[in-house]
């Protein structure tokens, strides 16, 4: 028996003493080969120890039969299948060499190194069975067929098989990414094998998709082209808070939690009107999405405290019926506030100090109450005009754009007011007015100072002298870019005269 088995090893040689090294390299990667692959390791080492007992097995029945017995042909069968066994062995060890030792780092699809195996095992068999004489293009024949019968029998498990290689080929994804599949399914890939691609929900569950459902389905990947993506909340507030003021406080608090990328920058935008309420949509940027519900969670929170603190009101889903009760003393006691209030304002401005009660109760009650928000344009520069503004509350930028450059060159406040030359003269605008904050203000028009000048047109000779002594003034200050050029007071009386259509002395 020892003497065939070594006329069957030298036979084989130097097969045997390859199998005998495969298995030693085969322990050795079993320290560096991944727990996913191991089982690679144990094929590797079943597939070699196969062909090492069946040359023991063939060596023991080799002299109980000669060559030319029928048993011989049992024999040479035998010998075809353990080759077989060894190139089988070769192909996964050197495939444990190739992808888990030298490109482990790569993290080569699963689907890519299967197929390069597959087609390792065809080439093998194929020299195996060249080499002993069979009939390879039988076997390719009776294969065809029976793929054919197979893959009309397995379409669907086929198309995942193909759909899942399209994956890998596009690569538009990889083992990592958290993506959404369908606007349903949300997880991070773990793995995309030949029938399914499996993910990891945020719970912590294992999800298996069938490939060729990713394929037809829309997919969102969270971590590509980077992995910062943007959270989007909705905000519901009442109708009584001023936009700016709610964006102002809503950005304070979302810039202190943690984690949150300063750029971009985070945003509030007031974005849709409802019956009961302004909608408001707070957008920031965030790279970690399986943090994104922990995130939402703690910008709400902030938020929340930072409203209240402001006295902002997040209102119910309902109609709210607000009953007061109206009586004239309560009418009359908002008339007198606001009254007081117009001719408060009215009082600061030097032109209309030389109007007697009875015309400033006139043009008290002919003032227009308007609004501005942060960054809106009241007047621009060179336009026409025929109004006066008095700042109620909040600031304006005076701005004064002067070879092609524009600067700030004053800013006004409550009880400060603009545009008088306009209002006076018709002139255009020599500034253009920025609201800084939320701005109210009253605007005096040309309509309601006309009866005015045309009950009593002698004060257009005084409004003319304090024009042009405010001119001067004006001259020799900060804001002397936006003053036009100096007039005397018998020249403003005929711009005046004219422009209002009145007869002076």
């Amino acid at each position: 028996m020892f003497l065939h088995l070594g006329q069957e090893w030298t036979s084989d040689w130097p097969l045997p003493a390859v199998a005998i090294a495969l298995l030693a390299v085969l322990v050795a990667l079993r320290a560096v080969v991944s727990p996913d692959h191991m089982g690679r390791v144990r094929a590797g080492v079943f597939f070699t120890g196969a062909y090492l007992v069946s040359l023991f097995l063939v060596s023991i029945f080799l002299p109980q039969h000669a060559p030319q017995a029928p048993a011989s042909a049992h024999l040479y069968t035998l010998r075809v299948l353990y080759r077989l066994l060894f190139c089988f062995a070769a192909v996964l060890t050197a495939g444990l060499v190739v992808f888990d030792l030298l490109l482990g780092r790569r993290q080569i699809p699963r689907i890519l190194r299967d197929l390069c195996q597959g087609f390792a095992y065809l080439i093998a068999g194929f020299l195996v069975l060249t080499r002993a004489e069979v009939d390879v293009s039988k076997i390719f024949t009776a294969s065809v067929l029976t793929t054919a019968v197979i893959g009309l029998a397995l379409q669907e498990t086929l198309g995942n098989v193909m759909a899942g290689l399209a994956l890998q080929v596009e690569r538009d994804f990889d083992v990592g990414d958290w993506i959404r599949i369908d606007e349903k399914i949300t997880g991070r890939i773990r793995e995309v094998r030949w029938r399914v691609t499996s993910l990891v929900t945020k719970n912590g569950d294992l999800l298996l998709v069938p490939n060729g459902l990713v394929a037809r389905a829309v997919l969102t990947n969270f971590s590509r082209p980077t992995t910062a993506h943007r959270q989007w909340i909705f905000l519901r507030m009442h109708f009584r808070h001023p936009p700016a003021h709610v964006r102002e406080v809503v950005l304070e608090a979302v810039r202190a939690v943690a984690h949150i990328r300063p750029d971009p920058a985070p945003d509030c935008l007031l974005w849709e009107f409802k019956e009961d309420s302004v909608t408001y949509a707070i957008r920031y940027w965030i790279d970690d999405f399986q943090r994104d519900d922990s995130m939402d969670a703690e910008v709400r929170s902030l938020v929340w405290y930072a409203l209240h603190r402001a006295g902002m009101e997040i209102p119910f889903p309902s109609r709210n019926i607000h009953v007061t009760e109206m009586n004239e003393d309560r009418a009359q006691r908002k008339l007198d506030e606001d009254y007081a209030r117009r001719v408060d304002a009215l009082s600061r401005v030097d032109v209309f100090r030389v109007l007697d009660a009875e015309k400033i109760d006139r043009l008290a009650r002919r003032l227009r109450l308007v609004l501005f928000g942060p960054n809106e344009v009241i007047l621009r520069q060179g336009e026409p005009g025929d109004s006066l503004y008095v700042v109620r509350s909040g600031e304006v930028a005076v701005r004064v754009a002067a070879h092609g450059v524009q600067r700030d060159v004053a800013t006004l406040s409550a009880g400060q007011f603009f545009g008088e030359m306009s209002l006076m003269t018709g002139a255009s605008r020599s500034a253009t007015i920025v609201a800084r904050t939320d701005v109210q203000c009253y605007v005096v028009s040309k309509d309601a100072f006309q009866e005015i000048l045309e009950s009593k047109p002698d004060l257009a000779a005084t409004i003319s002298e304090i024009l042009s002594k405010r001119q001067v003034a004006l001259g020799t200050s900060p804001e002397a870019a936006r003053a036009p050029d100096t007039e005397e007071p018998q020249q403003l009386l005929s711009r005046i005269a004219s422009f209002f259509g009145i007869k002076t002395r």
